[in-house]
């Protein structure tokens, strides 16, 4: 008996089933371009607003070689911040028409450092020193902030010092970072990711209390007065355990970032960037908006949101620091409410032009301390 095929055309050729592999890149690179968009609005509400003030520095006469230290920074710090992203960007761009994770890296630490002063989003922990060029921040222009602040007494953001610190510093402890892991692999070849990365954050902790805990911090650029568990805790500039393990901790990340990357020299951000379509305009851009999310999350799990958590449980400001116009001035004699503490309740900012809510809160709960003149 023959076989009977019924409605089968014998001619027609057989379908292959598209691939469409996954391409990490455009997620992250969607996740870049958020972040763009939501610093966007936030600088334009601040630039437009009653924040984008000058804070006064104050009465309290600032010590000279205090004042000499802060002047080298503000000149030194952006000069060496344009010399590393002309080694990582411009060079390589103009010799290869490609730019390396470095210099991609490099760019996203410069738009990272709008997130600094973020971690005072429910309550103040955290001191700039208002003698430095500032024009006020962008703090109290974020959607639902809640840390008091008036035009003249908010965030002093010292602009010409945080954006090119992050670039430079950034850029050092990163290749640090990966020389480390790159020996301890070296030295210790089975050794799994997870303990690489224990190992980095090992280094990154004590580097960074004494960097910056027992350097950088008694220049007076910016102190941690709220912070938890410090040393040299009565004098203006403690440096407390939680900004040790953060700072270590957003270290590690970016180390990995550029540590752990595929036979392509991808990093995870990267990934599948080859099957993005268009020139290499196109690419560049798709590839620098992956690593800024990419970065950007680093800072927001590893630093931003636990050290907001313990600004909002800010420890109570010594004298020292109350008693320094220039580095107390959204608390205080300034602004006549009380420094954050324990037992001194949050004042809950309103994000008007009047600034801070409840103008009796200073006399039922007054500052500790006058300014020294």
């Amino acid at each position: 008996m023959s076989a009977i095929n019924v409605g089968i055309d014998k001619t027609a050729r057989p379908v292959a089933v598209a691939d469409h592999p996954s391409t990490p890149v455009k997620w992250w690179a969607a996740m870049g371009a958020a972040v763009l968009l939501f610093q966007a609005v936030v600088l334009i509400r601040w630039v437009s607003g009653p924040y984008f003030h000058r804070v006064d520095p104050g009465p309290t006469p600032m010590p000279s070689w205090m004042k000499a230290a802060l002047v080298a920074l503000q000149i030194v710090l952006p000069i060496l911040a344009l010399a590393v992203l002309y080694r990582t960007v411009v060079h390589p761009w103009r010799r290869e028409r490609r730019i390396g994770l470095d210099g991609l890296m490099a760019i996203a630490f410069l738009i990272l450092a709008f997130h600094d002063p973020l971690s005072a989003y429910i309550n103040h922990w955290y001191a700039y020193n208002a003698w430095q060029v500032n024009m006020g921040s962008w703090l109290n222009s974020v959607p639902g902030a809640l840390a008091a602040g008036t035009p003249q007494h908010q965030v002093a953001y010292p602009l010409l010092i945080v954006p090119p610190a992050y670039v430079v510093i950034f850029t050092l402890v990163t290749t640090m970072g990966t020389a480390v892991m790159r020996r301890s692999k070296a030295r210790w070849p089975h050794l799994s990711r997870i303990s690489l990365a224990a190992i980095c954050f090992a280094v990154m902790v004590p580097f960074d209390t004494v960097f910056e805990g027992i350097v950088f911090m008694p220049l007076g650029s910016w102190e941690y007065p709220g912070g938890h568990i410090k040393i040299f805790g009565d004098t203006y500039h403690g440096y407390p355990l939680n900004e040790a393990l953060t700072t270590g901790a957003i270290f590690t990340m970016f180390a990995c970032i550029k540590y752990f990357t595929n036979d392509r020299g991808q990093s995870l951000a990267e990934r599948g960037v080859e099957r993005v379509g268009g020139g290499t305009l196109r690419v560049t851009a798709v590839r620098l908006l992956a690593v800024t999310g990419l970065v950007t999350l680093a800072m927001t799990l590893g630093y931003s949101l636990p050290n907001t958590w313990f600004g909002a449980h800010s420890t109570t400001w010594n004298e020292d620091i109350q008693t320094r116009s220039y580095l107390t001035y959204t608390c205080g004699e300034g602004p006549h409410i009380a420094c954050p503490a324990p037992d001194v309740p949050l004042l809950r900012n309103d994000n008007g032009s009047a600034g801070a809510n409840g103008r009796q809160f200073g006399e039922t709960y007054p500052p500790q301390y006058r300014y020294h003149r």
